[in-house]
């Protein structure tokens, strides 16, 4: 989106209000799209055509599996299209008319007046698509969108553990320019990369690389590229008369430039580029930028502005119970507070490019960002090839400005024979984006693992391979063998259904067979992350770590726990209503901000056991547990925010089971049959 303060237009454009910045005008156009599934083919010659019923009239964000994509029959995978009528003013001839999607699921055909103009593949990045030239001013037109989400040879994603949903899932934007414009079409994104040269506590260089386009020519144009402060003051502006081939670069400096670090002090500069001819203002870009310096050393981890920084970490899926893939503003924001409320400062946006908004509100809150194109899975050569490039290109150029972004992901679990293009891909990132690492993860040993500048190892001890303790012998061994890579755990974790519940959790000899199956304990899920956490805090070469997953998510290849179609990994709930017991255990050691006293297996109200094991997450320095109200015993927190009770006797009928900190109390009843 071309207005950067926490999408402030969003609210207004969502009723079809207008914004003009200058000669640039933008336009929402998420609201009464007529929607019918399949292929829409109107009958006549347009005008005097006549256009089938739709199925229903719908507002964007939509996707049109919201009710069956976590159906046990399976969801639509197919075509369905959108039909919005335009007025297009007589006063609009001479200017230029472009409309800009933030996502279409996952081919998109664009149709004006039911001629097609214009093919999207992929189905996470945003683009744009000019309609001067073909409509007709001072009459109604139709803009029309063929969404496909099937599966197809030449698209990226092939296949996942995710549900790959179709439709107008993101915003859709009308802007309407002078004939000469900063350019709408460079890849989706706003026409403006800021280059960070050379950024240090001293001094920041910088290079404002802007992207033009006319129809007829620059003759008396200028570019002027401003910073401000946060506070609005100009810190620095220059302007350049140079344009060549459809760029103009301007280079500025800033003395003493206040850093961007982190969620310590996650400060933004805004940065102002205005496009004029002979004088006059004809078109403007406002956006937002965090100047930052950071490295990874590969035996001691991550370091932002000169400091250490262990990435503590959680990936996430955009999707909810409710609205499947077509989030709002409210979801996003309801994610990124939960994930901060944990005490997360990084977030692995798996695995595909997520929605623009989740970037700007990275920046704000100071987030640090790993983001990938969805090369997951699997490979056909050569047929995916062109999307792969495609889809990293324009991830890298329409997200370049961001601060919160430190890594660009290459691929995930791609077994096989993908060095080729996957070698193409990492130097593309690299041609594109020379000042951020490149990465990848993997669950598979192989040459592959050594093309990116980093690698993480997607890892699931306990769950679906040996046992928990095996995740120290593995990393330990393999930094061992190749102890200059630079390397993350970027997936871990185990399921959790929130009806499943043991007294006292004891590891399998098959874990895989329970991992893959109906029996999904919530304690399983505990002490899996438990003993990963502190291993995982004990190894400063292990630069960052990513849960798997930060929230339930849908999955139509799953049949295990207690839920049909849900990857259950998530710490939280697939409605983000319920956070399970592994939650407090993150929360606990990684947000001391705010006080934690959480009880585990409060919900395990029924029992057939006399005899459990009491576990509470707490930044309290001790807790007592009573029973019944008898003092049972008193325990230190240990260095994981742990206090532990084995063995504890239960009566049969009800127990009331209290844990008292000076912090606050927690309290469950549990019945023994």
């Amino acid at each position: 989106m071309r207005y950067t303060n926490q999408f402030l237009l969003a609210a207004a454009l969502l009723i079809g209000a207008t914004a003009t910045a200058q000669a640039r005008e933008v336009t929402s156009l998420n609201a009464e799209w007529q929607y019918r599934k399949g292929t829409v083919t109107p009958w006549g010659v347009y005008p005097d055509i006549y256009i089938p019923k739709a199925d229903t009239v719908v507002n964007l964000p939509h996707t049109f599996n919201e009710h069956d994509f976590m159906s046990d029959a399976g969801y639509y995978r197919g075509e369905g299209t959108y039909i919005k009528e335009l007025d297009v003013p007589e006063t609009w001839r001479g200017k230029r008319v472009f409309v800009k999607f933030e996502g279409a699921a996952s081919v998109a055909n664009i149709l004006v007046n039911f001629s097609q103009i214009a093919v999207h593949k992929g189905a996470y990045n945003a683009f744009a698509v000019e309609l001067t030239d073909y409509l007709d001013y001072g009459k109604k037109n139709y803009l029309s969108v063929t969404c496909n989400n099937a599966h197809a040879f030449d698209v990226a994603t092939q296949t996942g553990d995710f549900n790959i949903l179709g439709g107008l899932y993101r915003d859709v934007w009308l802007e309407v320019t002078d004939d000469v414009c900063i350019s709408p079409l460079y890849y989706g994104s706003d026409g403006l990369l800021v280059h960070q040269n050379f950024v240090n506590e001293q001094r920041a260089e910088l290079s404002a690389e802007v992207h033009l386009s006319t129809k007829s020519d620059y003759k008396d144009c200028e570019v002027e590229f401003t910073v401000l402060d946060a506070e609005g003051n100009t810190v620095v502006s220059s302007r350049s008369t140079g344009i060549y081939r459809d760029q103009a670069l301007i280079n500025v400096a800033i003395d003493r430039p206040h850093l961007w670090n982190g969620t310590a002090d996650p400060y933004l500069y805004k940065v102002v580029t205005v496009l004029k001819r002979d004088g006059k203002e004809v078109d403007r870009v406002e956006d937002t930028i965090g100047l930052r310096y950071f490295w990874i050393d590969k035996d001691k981890g991550f370091f932002l502005n000169g400091r250490p920084l262990k990435l503590r970490g959680v990936s996430r899926h955009q999707d909810w119970e409710q609205y499947a893939s077509a989030l709002k503003k409210e979801q996003h924001d309801t994610d990124l507070d939960i994930i901060q409320e944990m005490g997360v400062n990084s977030i692995r946006l798996a695995h595909y490019p997520q929605a623009h908004y989740m970037f700007y509100e990275s920046d704000r809150r100071g987030l640090l960002i790993w983001e990938e194109i969805p090369f997951v899975s699997n490979y056909v050569p050569t047929q995916l090839d062109d999307n792969l490039r495609l889809q990293l290109r324009e991830m890298i150029i329409q997200n370049y400005n961001h601060p919160s972004i430190f890594c660009w992901g290459i691929f995930n679990e791609v077994p096989g024979n993908h060095m080729p293009i996957t070698s193409e891909l990492n130097a593309i990132a690299h041609e594109l984006d020379p000042h951020r690492y490149t990465t990848a993860a993997t669950c598979f040993e192989g040459p592959f693992n050594f093309i990116t500048d980093l690698m993480g190892w997607n890892k699931y001890f306990g769950w679906y391979e040996g046992h928990i303790a095996d995740f120290a012998t593995f990393f330990d061994d393999w930094h061992a063998k190749y102890p200059d890579v630079k390397i993350c755990i970027s997936e871990y974790g185990a399921g959790a259904a929130f009806s499943q519940h043991v007294s006292q959790f004891v590891e399998e000899k098959d874990v895989r067979a329970s991992a893959r199956g109906r029996w999904h304990p919530m304690e399983k899920q505990t002490a899996s992350h438990r003993q990963h956490l502190q291993m995982i805090a004990e190894r400063d070469y292990i630069w960052g770590s990513y849960v798997w997953n930060m929230f339930d998510f849908g999955s139509a290849l799953r049949r295990e726990g207690d839920t049909n179609n849900l990857n259950d990994k998530g710490l939280v709930s697939h409605d983000r209503q319920r956070r399970k017991d592994a939650f407090y255990c993150y929360k606990a050691n990684w947000n001391k901000q705010e006080t934690t006293v959480h009880l585990c297996s409060k919900d395990f109200t029924q029992r057939k056991e006399d005899v459990t094991d009491v576990i509470v997450f707490t930044t309290a320095p001790s807790a007592k547990l009573f029973v019944n109200g008898k003092l049972t015993g008193t325990c230190k927190a240990d260095a994981y925010a742990t206090c532990e009770w084995k063995n504890v006797k239960l009566q049969k009928g009800v127990n009331r089971i209290e844990v008292r900190t000076v912090q606050g109390n927690d309290s469950a009843e549990w019945t023994v049959e």
